[in-house]
């Protein structure tokens, strides 16, 4: 099932020594793009949340933020008095500069665990099996965010794939006889301006037949047809990979442009307009599939 790349979560926990919180954000990217916000005591478990986040998305730029509170009663040995000042004074300097009239109390130093000795301090298997605990939480959380809205994204794109095909169907109609149309007025036109028996009859009827077919669109139809069922094939695959939708999404509209530079029917040429304007829109939808 298609899934989309914009997504949230979060949770909540407490251990021993600390109440965790994670959040995940993320939006989309090319690739994987993972940004970790966190103490430097969760330093070491950086790498086994990158893994675990690893076996679960494929792409996007995720954003976690990992914040743990003292609990009341931890064993904290000691304040680190210098690092607690120098953030009071760095947040009364943000609130003088933004102009906001607010005091900065204890309550929000707590809120920084790098104020507490760490140095003499290490992660207990009680801190990091709950803080794996909420990140894996998380990530579920997030998880079921971006199947919610790659559902959205899925119905959306199925709709403009079958409008699409509806115009290049009409498309298909009205170029059967684009060919014959041009061999006809650029012949009525020769005819208006010269003496056709004076000329070499099959040199001529060579050169207007190659003429005419620089107007055939059948191939450029034909091709936009398969990739329009590859697409909406593609979408309803179990694993729908944001990649070859894109990819597909281009090659469409390269048939569309090329429809566009050939037709000199007024009709199919006011069509295409139509459906470079739908294939932009599946185009942008596309950008945020996983």
């Amino acid at each position: 099932m298609l899934r989309s790349m914009t997504g949230y979560g979060k949770s909540t926990g407490s251990c021993p020594d600390y109440e965790v919180s994670v959040e995940i954000k993320s939006v989309n990217h090319r690739f994987l793009d993972l940004n970790f916000r966190m103490p430097a005591i969760l330093n070491e478990l950086e790498l086994k949340l990158r893994e675990l986040i690893k076996t679960k998305i494929d792409r996007g730029s995720v954003t976690v933020f990992v914040s743990l509170i003292p609990a009341r009663g931890s064993k904290i040995k000691r304040i680190d008095l210098e690092t607690a000042k120098a953030y009071k004074e760095a947040l009364e300097t943000l609130t003088k500069d933004l102009g906001i009239n607010n005091e900065i109390g204890l309550d929000t130093l707590l809120r920084f665990p790098e104020i507490f000795d760490v140095k003499e301090s290490s992660l207990s298997g009680e801190t990091e099996d709950e803080v794996t605990r909420c990140f894996t939480e998380a990530v579920e959380s997030m998880i079921d965010y971006r199947v919610k809205e790659g559902a959205n994204i899925y119905e959306d794109m199925m709709k403009k794939a079958g409008e699409l095909k509806e115009i290049v169907s009409r498309t298909h109609e009205l170029s059967k006889g684009a060919a014959k149309a041009q061999y006809e007025k650029l012949l009525g036109r020769l005819k208006s301006m010269t003496d056709l028996e004076s000329l070499n009859k099959e040199r001529l009827e060579q050169e207007l037949v190659l003429i005419s077919d620089k107007v055939d669109i059948s191939e450029e139809v034909t091709r936009l047809f398969s990739h329009i069922d590859l697409f909406t094939g593609t979408l309803e695959a179990e694993d729908a990979p944001g990649k070859i939708l894109n990819n597909l999404a281009q090659e469409m509209h390269r048939e569309a442009s090329t429809i566009s530079a050939k037709t000199n029917l007024t009709d199919i040429s006011h069509l295409s307009v139509k459906m470079k304007d739908i294939i932009e829109t599946i185009r942008e939808q596309v950008q945020n599939a996983e």
